[in-house]
């Protein structure tokens, strides 16, 4: 569970899906240091590293810790990670750990499973579409989040658009 306090951050950003955003890129490398370090030092393992490809828009690290498998994702664009149990393609079942919450939040904003799981709210009129959660997309993205069917929030930051 999140104990940060407060009004959260927006995270729908300019280009946080991977399209027509900002000229910047995650240091994945930084983050897979990040990751092995911590990952030991929970004396757990780190069971496999995957960069982003063409329909990927975040890194995946598959770890082993305190007995339970899960990934930890980090976006493309920004320095957002999140928590999951499954990623499957189009489908991504979020999870909280307060243990890796701690570990990951001085180098990482940590996105927790309610905001990921937030639905995304929709409008459309006159053939345009627009996203009513707060947020930076561009209209690329919003063209995307109608034409992939976006239904959450974490859909859009950890998708597998193309």
């Amino acid at each position: 569970m999140n104990m940060r306090k407060g009004k959260l951050e927006m995270i729908l950003l300019n280009g946080v899906s991977g399209f027509n955003g900002p000229d910047q890129v995650t240091d994945g490398d930084y983050f897979k240091k990040i990751c092995y370090s911590l990952i030991h030092t929970l004396n757990g393992n780190v069971l496999s590293f995957s960069e982003p490809k063409v329909a990927r828009h975040y890194y995946e690290v598959k770890v082993n810790v305190l007995e339970e498998n899960l990934s930890i994702l980090l976006n493309n664009v920004y320095p957002f990670i999140a928590f999951a149990s499954s990623v499957d393609y189009g489908y991504i079942e979020f999870v909280d750990n307060e243990l890796l919450l701690n570990g990951f939040s001085p180098y990482y904003r940590v996105l927790c499973s309610n905001e990921l799981n937030e639905p995304l709210v929709i409008k459309e009129s006159k053939g345009r579409i627009t996203v009513e959660n707060e947020n930076e997309l561009n209209d690329a993205e919003v063209y995307n989040i109608k034409y992939w069917k976006s239904k959450t929030v974490g859909d859009i930051v950890f998708n597998y658009w193309d």
